[in-house]
């Protein structure tokens, strides 16, 4: 029986994945993909409504194993988060490496922002003199945007600011009264605070319906009204009839022919069984996440390729970044005491940001070259976390947690990482996987310029409080450990030097003109956005990119 060659192979059916699966099969193409982990089935695998109390430990996970969760992690989402691929972290070094193996991968659990970068994070090399720029500007990005955000749905407002570029937006979140009293104060201050650009369906959209606002989606939405690519992409990919999907395989390496250089197909193992499988394909896309696609390419060695694939520039796993994420402040409002309770915590939903206003006008402004955004967050959650701030004893303690319900606000910092030589992705020499694949190896510290944007945002989330009437309770002593944000980027930048970037402009290997790399390790840097909705648009324009050039055999 003869092997089958499918025209091009997708490894990893998250955000980029998912957008190239999706691109492929429309125009035709016969598509493989690959994912680490199983399909999910939301009437199972989610929250469904489920209280904590519902559960056997009450949501926080069977004792035996909780020292073992992710920080993602707990009994809602138990056994879909990846702990058989083993990493290492280099003496020195801190990272925490959440990874979801399921299909879909993260976006089954995102937090839902998607903001469009824009020149001044682009061009930030030329403004800042730290690092090169990418090499597109926002022009050529931004119908990409446009098209991935009717896509999948973003809720916003036009706000006119140069740090985040507007876009094509349903209604946003209403405000609630915590905004109001927040945006009073940030306005004494000088600071924007405004609607989230956010992908969580406000109004019925392609077919998928609005969000009802159960306050689930960090555990799985099981109507699909947030984007993800088991709601969004993959169904449409399966109706061409032209996508196999390949569950529980754990990819090896890309083969390579030994005559031509070029990528022949990928190696997997069988998650079930540990069985060796090979796939062809006429072209190859790498798509499993920043980190992992590193230790694909670099694990991916042969006679053509002593140091790894694509990475005749030494390049591949260089300059991982990351959101540098922590606890800004926290307090309340007592404008709010006594009022009555409404469900408007929304899941933790970024109902508002407050987006970059640092080093708009002058690059060097501030302490710290660039900038970044503050998320707040408050209303009535699901527990009284702030109960802890409070005095009192028995029932009078009960009766106060009741009171200050409404009031409590809290403030997040996204803080993006300067790319730098010391912070990367290697393979450790000594340490293999339970598949008997060898590990990645990561080295990360927050350098000075995160450490003074943090001390910043700290002192900013202080003022908002204040400005706002509120009594401010305190603030995290430190930063969250590296890789918490689940944004890293870099690994595999692109760039026109192919002896200083590893994929051109269109996330082509210099090195492979067959393999294609579709996720965030193709950018510069990290910026004050998130990363999801510039994955899929800078992946749908690869995407289209590797659809020309199969159909004039330049690939």
């Amino acid at each position: 029986m003869p092997t089958r060659t499918y025209d091009v192979i997708v490894i990893g059916t998250g955000a980029g994945g998912g957008m190239a699966i999706k691109t492929l099969c429309d125009a035709g193409l016969k598509v493989c993909a690959l994912n680490s982990g199983r399909r999910l089935d939301p009437a199972k695998d989610f929250r469904n409504h489920r209280y904590s109390y519902d559960l056997k430990y009450r949501g926080f996970g069977d004792p035996r194993k909780r020292d073992q969760y992710y920080h993602v992690e707990n009994e809602y989402t138990a056994g879909l988060w990846e702990h058989g691929i083993a990493y290492t972290v280099a003496p020195g070094s801190e990272w925490e490496w959440p990874r979801c193996h399921a299909v879909g991968g993260k976006t089954n659990f995102w937090g839902r922002s998607a903001a469009r970068m824009g020149d001044i994070d682009f061009k930030a090399g030329s403004r800042d003199g730290s690092g090169p720029d990418w090499p597109v500007s926002y022009r050529e990005i931004a119908p990409y945007y446009s098209r991935a955000e009717r896509m999948i749905g973003v809720a916003s407002t036009v706000q006119n600011r140069p740090s985040n570029p507007d876009g094509d937006y349903l209604p946003p979140m209403k405000l609630r009264c915590l905004d109001y009293i927040l945006q009073v104060g940030c306005g004494k201050l000088g600071i924007p605070y405004l609607p989230d650009r956010l992908a969580q369906l406000t109004a019925p959209h392609e077919g998928h319906p609005a969000c009802h606002y159960c306050g689930n989606c960090g555990e799985g939405c099981d109507i699909g009204a947030f984007f993800s690519t088991p709601w969004f992409f993959l169904p449409l990919a399966e109706k061409t009839g032209n996508l196999e999907l390949r569950t529980n395989a754990v990819v090896r390496s890309v083969l390579v022919d030994s005559d031509t250089g070029r990528a022949s197909g990928v190696a997997y193992v069988e998650r079930d069984g540990k069985r060796e499988v090979e796939v062809y394909g006429r072209a190859v896309v790498v798509a499993a996440s920043t980190v992992e696609s590193a230790r694909i390419l670099l694990n991916s060695k042969s006679r053509q390729y002593p140091n790894g694939l694509a990475n005749s520039s030494g390049q591949v796993g260089r300059n991982l970044c990351d959101h540098l994420y922590g606890d800004t402040g926290w307090g309340y409002l007592p404008q709010l005491l006594g009022q009555p309770s409404f469900p408007d915590n929304v899941s933790a939903s970024q109902v508002v940001w407050m987006p970059r206003w640092q080093n708009l006008n002058d690059p060097h402004e501030e302490k710290f070259v660039r900038g970044y955004s503050i998320y707040p967050t408050g209303g009535c959650g699901e527990f009284p976390w702030y109960a802890e701030n409070l005095e009192g004893f028995g029932a009078d303690l009960k009766r106060n947690i009741k009171r200050y319900y409404p009031t409590p606000v809290a403030f997040y910092c996204q803080i993006p990482s300067l790319a730098s030589a010391a912070n990367y992705v290697d393979i450790d020499p000594e340490v293999k996987d339970i598949y008997g694949i060898p590990a990645a190896r990561l080295h990360f510290q927050w350098g000075p310029n995160e450490i003074l944007m943090w001390e910043h945002a700290r002192q900013v989330s202080r003022d908002v409080i204040k400005a706002s009437g509120g009594e401010f309770w305190g603030a995290g002593d430190k930063p969250n450990t590296p890789g918490y944000s689940l944004h890293e980027t870099g690994t595999c930048r692109m760039g026109d030097d192919p002896k200083n970037f590893v994929t051109n402009r269109f996330g082509q290997t210099h090195d492979v003109p067959n393999l294609y790399v579709g996720d965030a390790s193709v950018f510069l840097n990290c910026s004050d956005k998130t990363t999801t909705l510039s994955i899929l648009a800078f992946t749908l324009r690869s995407s289209e990119h590797l659809i020309e050039n199969l159909r004039q055999g330049a690939t």
